[in-house]
């Protein structure tokens, strides 16, 4: 339930709109983590917005431009003093989509593309899982299945505290 796991995060605050389909449209969230750490986000379908993704931490600020789902590119900029005010110069990494993955065909030979920008980047999931499965595993040592179930509670911390 909400604020009753001390050793995970919290949800502070959150708000929503739901659209009329009944799906969420709009929401925000304030959610303290272990080590008296506190982080916020909003995500919407509501208004534009350019699809990106920032992450503000005590040591940077990491930049996850268009498409945030399934980026090609991530600028991190390193900052060190007091009240953050001597900043390294930006570090870019980049990540390249796989040239292997093309879009299926439709029953009338029709190639229609992908769903979404980048949507080939996935096939790396897939290879973890495929990955995962011949070797016997369970679940991916670089995602456990307790990080996934957090994840989930979260969300769901979310919107119980937006329903309030």
């Amino acid at each position: 339930a909400v604020g009753d796991n001390a050793a995970g995060p919290i949800v502070r605050g959150a708000c929503q709109t739901v659209h009329e389909s009944g799906n969420d449209e709009h929401v925000t969230a304030i959610i303290e983590f272990p080590g008296n750490k506190i982080g916020s986000f909003e995500c919407s379908l509501a208004h534009c917005s350019d699809r990106s993704a920032t992450i503000y931490g005590s040591s940077g600020v990491i930049d996850i431009p268009f498409p945030f789902w399934c980026p090609t590119k991530v600028k991190v900029t390193r900052m060190t003093g007091l009240g953050s005010q001597e900043w390294a110069e930006p570090e870019i990494h980049e990540f390249a989509l796989p040239t292997d993955v093309v879009a299926l065909s439709t029953s009338d030979g029709d190639v229609p593309g992908f769903n979404f920008v980048n949507s080939q980047g996935l096939a790396y999931e897939a290879a973890e899982v495929n990955r995962c499965f011949g070797e016997g595993l369970i679940e991916s040592p670089s995602f456990s299945t307790q990080q996934c179930i957090e994840i989930l509670r979260l969300i769901s911390d979310i919107g119980e505290y937006a329903a309030k």
